[in-house]
C-alpha cells in the first residue's frame, strides 16, 4: 500500500500525536475513501488566512530583494528554477515555494513502503560567503508564537534540502539555524509585515529523524480497511480543527449506548490513560464505569489515570446513566453562596489578530437584568480599548454604588449589606481579558482603570483595615471549575457551555440552556470560532453579522447566570435538608478598597497599582490553587498529605516534627528549600487565611543519613508552634490527618511599594 509523507504530516504529528491522523494522511485518498473515512472537505479560513498572509510577506519581501517566486496560476516554482538557485545560479537572493522531493527516499525515512509526497518550503535564503552557498530554510505562518511543531516542520525540510543538494553533487552548507517568520506582536494578519523568530535545529532535526525511522514504519504498518482499523486514536479538544473529525466523532457520540461508545466520551480521560486502559480491555464508556476507582491502582496506569481514577470513573458513571450526578468532591471554595449583586462576563479573543472580538456584560440585582455587549468587527487596537473603557467603567459604577450602599449600612453584619461577586464560564475568558489590558496600558483611560482593579483586589500592604483582609476578596469564579469539582454530568467535554447547560437542563435544574445556531455551534468549546471572527472581520459576508454574533454572546450569559443561580439554589437547598454546605467561599459584603483614588492619578500611583496588581495577580493564582480539595491539590503534587506525626522535638528556637507520608506524595513538587510552606489539617480555614500562614508557616529539613523515602522532617519556629492558633491545628489534625501545602510568597512588592511612597514624597511641593 503506496503512502506518502509530507511536511504538513510532520507539523500534525507533533502538533496532535495522533497516530490515527497521520496513518490517514500518509493514505492515498482513493483508499481512504473506499473504507470509507468521512473528511471534512470545505475550505478552513484559518488556512485561507495563512495563505493569503504568506503571499502579502513574499511580495513585500520581493519590493526589497530578488526573490524567484512561482509564475501566475503556478503551485509551485518550476524544478527546473528551482534547480538553478540550489546550484548558485542567478541573482536571486530568495526562492518561494520550492518543492523539496529527492527522487530517492531519503536515509532518514524508515520503511520501504514510505513515499514522499510534495513539500513546499515557504522560502530558502541563499548567501555566499568567502566562495561557499549557505542556505537559510524560512517557513511563514500567520500566527503570533512559534510553536515547537512549527519548528519539527522547518526542520523536515532542512532534511529534504539536503537530500536534494547530495543528489544534485552540490557542496552547500544548510544552516544550523532555521527561521519562522510570524505576525510581528504589534501588526496584524492583514498586513504585509513580519517578525524573524531564528531557533536551532538541532533539537528539531533528532525529533524528525527519531520518528521517520522509529515511529512512523509502525504507524505505516497499523491495518486500515473496510470494516477494520488498528490505529489508537483518542476524541479530545485538539480534534477541533481535524478534517478527519467528522469520522471520529462518531465513536463518542451520544447516539451510540455506553456499551458501544468509545472511551474517549469520558471527560478529561488523557492519551495516556487511554492507552493504558485499553490495555486491559476497558474501551468504552461503560467497561470504565463498571470497573470502579480501583483502575488507578492496576499495573502501569499512569500519573494521570492513577491520580483522577475516582474522577473518571464518576464521569463515565453519568455518561453511562445519562443523569446529572455527585461528584467526588462535595464542596468547592471557588465560589460563594451569596451574590446580591452578581457580574457576568463573556470574552472571545481572535487567536490571530490577538484582540477580543466580543466583550458581554450582564449585571443581575434585584431590581432586574442589565446587559450590554460590544463586538469588534475589526482588529483595530483603539476599537478594542474603546470596548474594554465601556464594559469596566459599566462595571466600576455598578460596583461603586454598592460600595457606596455598604459604606451607608456601615455593619458588614447588617442583612441590608450587599453582596458582589463576578462570574465566567471559562477561565479562558479571564485570560484574554487580562491580556487585552495589557495591549492598552499605554490608553490613560486604561491606566485609570487599572487603579480601579487594583480596589477591586486590596492589597494587604497598604489596607490597614482587616476587614479587607483574606479569602473573602476571591474576586471571580470561573464555574465549569466549579461545575467539575461537585458534579459528574453526562458531557464529553465540560469546556462546553452547550453540553453542560443542556445536561442541566435535561435534569430538571435550569430552565434555559446554551443552543447555539448552526453557524456558532462546535464539538470541545463554546467561545467564538475561529472562522466565525475571521469571517466577521474579512467583511465577505459568509458568516454571522455582528447582530447574530451579538445574540450569541447574550445566550451564552443567560446559560451561565442560569448555572450559578442553580448552583447556589442548590446549595441552599443541602443546607436547608442538614446537608453540609457545598459553595464555601466565605465572602464579606463589597467594599472598594480606597487607598487610591483613580481620578487623582499620577505616574508613581500607576507604577504603584502596576507592582501591587502583580502581587494580587500571584495571590489570586495561588488562592485558587488551595481552594481545590486536598486530593486534587496532592495529586498536581502541590501538597503532601495525609500525613502521620510520628514524633515532636525542641531544640534551641525551633520545633522539630517528623511525618509518615503516604506513597502518592513521595513525588510532590515540595522539596528542601521550598519557600512559603504551611503546615495545616488542610482545612480552607486555614489555607486560604493568608493572615494565618505566618503562624502555619513551616521548612523542610534535609533527610538523615537512613531515612526511609516516606519520612518527612518539619522545623517551626517555637513561638508558632506554641501559638493557640497551631495547638488548635494540631489539635484538629490529630496523629493521621496532616497536610503541607505552598502558600503565596511575595519579597519584592512590599519593598518596591515602600520604595514608590519614598519617591512620591520627595516629590512632593
Amino acid at each position: 500500500m503506496a503512502s506518502g509523507l509530507s511536511g504538513s504530516t510532520i507539523k500534525s504529528w507533533f502538533q496532535y500525536r495522533c497516530e490515527r491522523k497521520t496513518r490517514y494522511e500518509i493514505m492515498d485518498p482513493s483508499e481512504l475513501a473506499a473504507i470509507p473515512v468521512a473528511k471534512d472537505q470545505r475550505e478552513q479560513p484559518w488556512a485561507t488566512l495563512g495563505v493569503d498572509y504568506e503571499n502579502r510577506v513574499v511580495a513585500r519581501l520581493a519590493r526589497d530583494a530578488d526573490v524567484l517566486r512561482p509564475g501566475v496560476g503556478e503551485e509551485s516554482l518550476l524544478e527546473r528554477h528551482a534547480v538553478a538557485f540550489l546550484r548558485g545560479q542567478g541573482p536571486a537572493t530568495y526562492a518561494a515555494q520550492v518543492n523539496l522531493r529527492p527522487r530517492g527516499l531519503p536515509t532518514f525515512v524508515g520503511g520501504a513502503d514510505i513515499k514522499l509526497r510534495r513539500s513546499f518550503a515557504d522560502l530558502i535564503r541563499r548567501e555566499v560567503r568567502s566562495g561557499q552557498l549557505h542556505f537559510t530554510v524560512i517557513d511563514i505562518k500567520a500566527t503570533r508564537a512559534a510553536r515547537a511543531f512549527h519548528k519539527t516542520q522547518v526542520a523536515f525540510y532542512v532534511l529534504l534540502l539536503r537530500a536534494m543538494l547530495d543528489e544534485l553533487g552540490v557542496t552547500a552548507t544548510v544552516e544550523a539555524v532555521g527561521e519562522i517568520w510570524r505576525i510581528p506582536d504589534d501588526g496584524d494578519a492583514e498586513g504585509n509585515r513580519w517578525t524573524a523568530e531564528p531557533f536551532a535545529l538541532g533539537p528539531y532535526l533528532r525529533l524528525v529523524e527519531d520518528f521517520c525511522r522509529s515511529t512512523l514504519p509502525a504507524i505505516a504498518e497499523k491495518v486500515v480497511a473496510p470494516g477494520r482499523d488498528e490505529t489508537f486514536f483518542h476524541v479530545y479538544f485538539k480534534c477541533e480543527q481535524c478534517s478527519y473529525l467528522p469520522h471520529c466523532i462518531d465513536a463518542v457520540g451520544p447516539g451510540r449506548p455506553a456499551y458501544a461508545r468509545d472511551v474517549s466520551a469520558v471527560a478529561g480521560l488523557s492519551h495516556e490513560a487511554k492507552r493504558t486502559l485499553l490495555s486491559i480491555g476497558v474501551g468504552t464508556v461503560a467497561s470504565l464505569a463498571d470497573l470502579g476507582a480501583g483502575v488507578g491502582r492496576i499495573d502501569g496506569a499512569g500519573w494521570s489515570l492513577s491520580r483522577r481514577a475516582d474522577q473518571l470513573v464518576s464521569r463515565a458513571r453519568a455518561l453511562r446513566d445519562d443523569a446529572v450526578q455527585p461528584g467526588p468532591d462535595p464542596h468547592s471554595f471557588l465560589m460563594p453562596p451569596r451574590a446580591d449583586a452578581a457580574i457576568y462576563l463573556v470574552a472571545d479573543n481572535d487567536p490571530v489578530d490577538d484582540t477580543l472580538v466580543t466583550l458581554g456584560y450582564r449585571y443581575v440585582d434585584g431590581t432586574g437584568v442589565r446587559e450590554h455587549i460590544e463586538v469588534l468587527a475589526t482588529s483595530d487596537r483603539r476599537s478594542e480599548a474603546d470596548a474594554l473603557v465601556s464594559i469596566f467603567g459599566r462595571l466600576v459604577v455598578d460596583l461603586e454604588a454598592i460600595d457606596a450602599h455598604n459604606e451607608t449600612v456601615g455593619d458588614p453584619s447588617d442583612p441590608a449589606s450587599r453582596f458582589a461577586h463576578i462570574f465566567l464560564y471559562e477561565a479562558t475568558e479571564a485570560l484574554a481579558l487580562q491580556n487585552a489590558v495589557k495591549r492598552h496600558l499605554d490608553d490613560p483611560r486604561v491606566r485609570t482603570g487599572l487603579l480601579h482593579m487594583v480596589r477591586l483586589f486590596p492589597p494587604d500592604e497598604v489596607v490597614p483595615e482587616p476587614e479587607f483582609r483574606g479569602m473573602q476578596h476571591l474576586p471571580a469564579t470561573a464555574l465549569r471549575s466549579v461545575v467539575e469539582q461537585v458534579l459528574s454530568l453526562p458531557v464529553t467535554v465540560s469546556y462546553d457551555l452547550r453540553q453542560v447547560s443542556g445536561a442541566l437542563q435535561r435534569e430538571g435544574a435550569i430552565g434555559i440552556a446554551y443552543q447555539p445556531g448552526p453557524a456558532f455551534e462546535r464539538p470541545f468549546s463554546s467561545l467564538l470560532a475561529l472562522d466565525v471572527s475571521r469571517h466577521l472581520r474579512e467583511g465577505q459576508g459568509k458568516g454571522p453579522d455582528i447582530d447574530a454574533i451579538r445574540a450569541d454572546v447574550s445566550a451564552r450569559l443567560g446559560a451561565t447566570q442560569a448555572i450559578a443561580d442553580w448552583l447556589r439554589a442548590e446549595h441552599w437547598r443541602r443546607v436547608d435538608a442538614g446537608g453540609p454546605p457545598m459553595l464555601r467561599l466565605n465572602k464579606q459584603p463589597f467594599r472598594l478598597q480606597a487607598s487610591f483614588n483613580p481620578l487623582d492619578a499620577g505616574d508613581l500611583d500607576v507604577l504603584r497599582a502596576f507592582e501591587l496588581l502583580e502581587n494580587r495577580a500571584g495571590l489570586l493564582d495561588t488562592m485558587i490553587r488551595l481552594a481545590q480539595p486536598t486530593r486534587v491539590r496532592r495529586d498536581a503534587g502541590r501538597a503532601i498529605g495525609p500525613m502521620r506525626l510520628l514524633n515532636v522535638s525542641d531544640k534551641g528556637r525551633y520545633s522539630y516534627l517528623l511525618f509518615a507520608i503516604p506513597r502518592e506524595s513521595e513525588d510532590a513538587d515540595i522539596a528542601a528549600g521550598t519557600m512559603g510552606l504551611i503546615l495545616s489539617d488542610g482545612d480552607p480555614d486555614y489555607v486560604l487565611e493568608p493572615r494565618l500562614w505566618r503562624t502555619i508557616g513551616c521548612d523542610i529539613m534535609s533527610p538523615w543519613s537512613g531515612d526511609a523515602p516516606n519520612l518527612l522532617r518539619l522545623r517551626m519556629f517555637r513561638p508558632n508552634f506554641t501559638d493557640p492558633i497551631f495547638q488548635e491545628v494540631k489539635r484538629r489534625a490529630g496523629q493521621d490527618g496532616w497536610w503541607l501545602d505552598q502558600s503565596f510568597v511575595d519579597f519584592n512588592s512590599p519593598k518596591a511599594d515602600a520604595f514608590l511612597q519614598f519617591l512620591g514624597a520627595q516629590v512632593q511641593p
